[in-house]
């Protein structure tokens, strides 16, 4: 150890500065560069970026988990959805042979599957059913992606319009394999949202667009055979 401390008094002799004031200490280069940058960066900027190491590192070590979606409403015959503008609510299932005035004329091998639903426009503005974003979103589960076809219950009209504020007793009518679906099965039809827009530049009006399922309507068919009974 004194052998280390003599060497030490050797070297700090050797370089030891000249009698007289002592120079100003000496800013560290990096020191100097930090501060010349930050006095150009706005302090908006470096909020933004405190914000993206914080939660970089956050994600990093797990903190920022994807939060599950809540699931879908599901109803029952006679509950109601509200979506895309519409309040939905289906009443019954019908598994039949065939159906006049829905639009819809079963081949060979085939029978029809009818949703009965209930359909108000609680929009301010009249709408076609087979409009995008209206009834004709409404799917069965587990089935191709078709529209069915739709017509009112009371008076048959195909694709009619919906008032606002007037209920609409609605068919929606499907064309299937015979041996799809039987009666007791449990029918599953998905029900919508969307978004409404009002149109710019080249579209004029409202309209109804970013369709998606909102929830699920579970109902049990009815297999009425070659008539609908009451």
């Amino acid at each position: 150890m004194a052998e280390t401390g003599a060497v030490q008094s050797a070297v700090e002799g050797a370089v030891a500065p000249a009698s007289g004031p002592s120079p100003a200490p000496r800013t560290p280069t990096s020191k100097k560069w930090v501060t010349a940058v930050a006095d150009r960066v706005s302090t908006k900027w470096i909020g933004g970026i405190a914000t993206a190491l914080i939660l970089g590192a956050t994600a990093a070590f797990g903190g920022l988990g994807t939060v599950p979606e809540p699931p879908l409403p599901e109803l029952s015959a006679g509950e109601t959805f509200t979506g895309a503008g519409l309040e939905m609510t289906p009443q019954r299932a019908v598994l039949i042979d065939e159906l006049s005035d829905t639009g819809v004329t079963p081949a060979e091998g085939e029978r029809l599957l009818v949703l009965l639903v209930d359909v108000t426009n609680i929009d301010d503005t009249a709408r076609p059913a087979t409009a995008t974003g209206s009834v004709a979103e409404i799917r069965v589960d587990d089935a191709p992606d078709v529209a069915g076809a739709i017509a009112r219950y009371d008076d048959t009209t195909l694709n009619p319009w919906l008032q606002p504020g007037v209920p609409a007793p609605l068919v929606l009518t499907w064309a299937v394999p015979a041996d799809a679906y039987a009666g007791g099965d449990e029918l599953r039809v998905a029900l919508h949202t969307a978004t409404e827009y009002s149109g710019e530049f080249f579209i004029h009006g409202d309209y109804w667009e970013d369709v998606e399922v909102g929830a699920y309507a579970t109902l049990s068919i009815e297999d009425v055979g070659a008539g609908v009974t009451e």
